[in-house]
């Protein structure tokens, strides 16, 4: 079996877990209930972000699965369980595709909810179709916070912020004690909202906290060759490296950064080495890499272990199930959970439900700001020996946090 979900089987799994629906008055009003209610999601399946889309995807049928094994959502102005139907619709990883296709699913499909895709880039625009549309909209992988700041209604976002990823990265090296603590960063901005969101919080807490970032470059979404940054980084001294980086930049830069020497005691790669193929892709090469940790196959909440098993079941030949499968499969909890609370398929009592969120997940508690980005459990991973453990929060972890020897050490 390949390491990916194929688009084939995307086209069986939807077919088994979805139920067909008669027409229907698009939001509350009909007289008799649907056959199923229709959530829509754009997912990149193909192009640059396919990697982390068919983990997304993975996360959402999983969690599908598992709620219409038990009838579904109990909607109260029916008197009855209703099955969730989720119709996805591939962006190609094209930020145009993305809206377009978000557009389709309100006005054809008549979807009384959206699941986001993969990718802040592509969220942020799946974010403005939500809100055109007056659609509720939960997406997961998004972690830039400017959107939120626009005064959207219909958006929400149980996922890591750019602030909390900082401090959290900062948190964790304030467990290294004494002269083996990295104090010199090399900061590798991506030249996106996201990388620079990141990059302005990093140098204002690093002042604050006692760190220094002396190396502060940036690149572009498409770059390849990352060899003048790694160099300037190495010859600067810098004994821990932080990127917002693409999935596909964070296999390119650990490589160059093996050829050419540089070792970081630690090397956080926020995007990339948290999906499953990840080791699939570097070998032994990614141990030591830390990652986000918006979810853990470790985490002790309820329903994770279930989660964790049926995903290994369906997916045997998959090692390691990537971060951003649990954070989906909590997207689905939240949206199910609002709605029952709801009792009814109005789009704004929904809407409302979802903002009054207080539960917890297989990623653990979660509630929402007022501007709709999450309060939540976040901490770090890192690649040990094939394995990733859960390094911090230390109430949390599951190994103690490895600093990365030499190249040749290793």
């Amino acid at each position: 079996m390949s390491n990916h979900i194929s688009l084939k089987k995307l086209t069986f799994s939807l077919i088994i877990i979805s139920m067909a629906v008669f027409p229907c008055m698009g939001n509350a009003g009909t007289t008799s209930p649907p056959d199923a209610i229709k959530v829509g999601s754009v997912i990149a399946l193909t192009g640059r972000y396919a990697s982390g889309g068919k983990d997304v995807y993975a996360g959402y049928e999983l969690a599908l699965e598992h709620l219409n094994r038990i009838g579904g959502v109990y909607i109260k102005d029916f008197g009855k369980k209703i099955p969730m139907q989720l119709i996805v619709l591939d962006d190609e990883s094209d930020p145009v595709k993305t809206v377009s296709r978000l557009d389709k699913l309100y006005s054809m499909d008549k979807v009384y909810a959206y699941l986001g895709g993969f990718s802040s880039l592509l969220n942020i625009v799946g974010m403005s179709a939500g809100e055109k549309n007056k659609v509720p909209w939960i997406g997961v992988t998004i972690a830039v916070e400017a959107p939120f700041r626009k005064g959207y209604r219909y958006c929400f976002a149980p996922f890591s912020m750019s602030t909390q990823i900082v401090e959290t990265f900062l948190d964790c090296l304030d467990t290294i004690s004494g002269n083996q603590r990295p104090r010199k960063i090399a900061h590798l901005e991506l030249n996106i909202d996201w990388g620079q969101e990141c990059g302005d919080h990093l140098r204002e807490l690093t002042k604050k906290r006692g760190y220094r970032v002396v190396v502060d470059e940036k690149y572009a979404a498409g770059t390849n060759d990352f060899s003048s940054l790694i160099f300037a980084s190495k010859s600067a001294g810098a004994d821990a490296l932080f990127s917002v980086s693409s999935p596909p930049q964070s296999l390119t830069i650990v490589k160059q950064m093996k050829e050419l020497n540089y070792a970081p005691k630690a090397t956080y790669l926020v995007s990339g080495p948290d999906i499953s193929t990840y080791w699939d892709s570097m070998g032994k090469d990614a141990n030591y890499i830390l990652s986000s940790m918006n979810w853990g196959e470790s985490l002790p909440f309820p329903g994770n272990k279930k989660l964790v098993e049926d995903y290994h079941a369906r997916y045997p030949d998959i090692k390691f199930i990537g971060n951003p499968v649990g954070a989906a499969y909590a997207a689905v909890q939240i949206l199910a959970d609002a709605i029952e609370r709801a009792g009814t398929l109005d789009r704004e009592k929904i809407r409302d439900a979802i903002a009054a969120t207080d539960m917890i997940t297989v990623k653990g508690p979660v509630k929402f700001k007022k501007d709709g980005t999450g309060i939540i459990l976040f901490g770090l991973r890192q690649w040990q020996n094939g394995d990733q453990e859960v390094v911090f929060p230390l109430k949390y972890a599951t190994a103690p946090l490895l600093l990365a020897p030499l190249w040749d050490k290793r």
